[in-house]
């Protein structure tokens, strides 16, 4: 596919491949569907002709690939998901994210938790900018079908489960708030949780089907170790739910008055990775505030798809400009 020609302004290829059968998208596939609705010049590198900027999610070690869009003239800009670090006392070492850093232009971090993390760990010497993650709002909306578990009120978790994504601390919270009209539905693979008459285990879901049921709930609860930036928290938001999620990381940059973080042990210590379980008492009371006010969250555009994908190209403006 070539650039079309009534798009104008900076032209955007994304170092990913289109899959053949895509499913739920995922980060690329979303930016570039949005960019073309917002009538922007976008695509994956496969299909681009001479891209003012090269945005590359994650990592890559293509090196012969980025130094061929160097050559005729784009700008690489990185999106930094976590830092990738395998051993803290030689955090660049076998370390892809960082790798790939020395080779671009310019870095945007999901959250100032991210950066903070990534100036500790290595040092920060080209421009960055902050972009939290977004969730499209025609799909995760706050009007729409609902998933009716039988549940007179349900408070939901999700995520591609994890020993450190915390959902044995989510499952706790729940069976202490001891509510019988209450259940909990937790989505997405890899979930283990006890059995249970008010606990429904979806498995993977579409992100249609996840929108239905975030819908017909009354909270997310979300407690990792720490996060970054989760998409799904944004997601949640977006489709009205309060959140409780844990202290550490950049998922409260996206709560913000929303919801209620709740502490951990090991919060300040910005060097320990491991676990960091939160104070459970502590995400119960939380829990149990929400339940009580029986509302939505307010409404959160800045947290829309269309508006991550403006933000971005706003950043594209800003290393072009540096580049002239």
């Amino acid at each position: 596919m070539r650039w079309r020609r009534k798009n104008t302004g900076i032209r955007v290829a994304i170092n990913h491949q289109p899959r053949r059968f895509p499913g739920s998208p995922y980060f690329g596939e979303q930016f570039l569907a949005e960019a073309k609705r917002q009538g922007r010049s976008a695509a994956f590198w496969k299909d681009a002709e001479k891209p003012d900027i090269l945005l590359v999610i994650d990592c890559d070690q293509d090196w012969d690939r980025l130094e061929h869009f160097r050559n005729q003239g784009a700008k690489l800009v990185q999106r930094v998901d976590g830092a990738g670090i395998k051993d803290s006392q030689s955090p660049r070492s076998d370390n892809p994210i960082y790798q790939t850093y020395e080779k671009c232009d310019a870095v945007i971090f999901q959250s100032h938790f991210c950066r903070e993390i990534w100036e500790r760990s290595f040092s920060l010497d080209k421009p960055c900018f902050i972009a939290l993650n977004g969730a499209d709002e025609n799909i995760f909306s706050r009007q729409g079908p609902k998933t009716d578990f039988g549940f007179k009120r349900m408070m939901v978790t999700a995520a591609r489960w994890r020993p450190w994504k915390g959902l044995d601390q989510a499952v706790e919270v729940f069976q202490k708030l001891d509510r019988e009209d209450l259940g909990l539905a937790v989505l997405g693979d890899g979930a283990e949780v006890p059995s249970h008459p008010r606990i429904k285990v979806t498995g993977k879901l579409s992100h249609k089907e996840m929108a239905r049921v975030f819908r017909a709930a009354d909270l997310f609860i979300y407690l990792p170790w720490q996060e970054w930036c989760p998409k799904v928290v944004a997601q949640a938001l977006v489709s009205g739910l309060p959140v409780v999620c844990s202290y550490r990381g950049g998922t409260k940059e996206l709560v913000q008055d929303c919801g209620i973080a709740a502490r951990g042990a090991k919060d300040d210590d910005l060097e320990d990775f491991g676990p960091n379980p939160v104070d459970i008492d502590e995400a119960v009371k939380a829990s149990n505030a929400i339940l009580d006010q029986r509302k939505k969250c307010r409404e959160r555009p800045d947290l829309y798809l269309s508006t991550m994908v403006r933000n971005y190209f706003e950043i594209f403006e800003k290393v072009m400009g540096n580049a002239g």
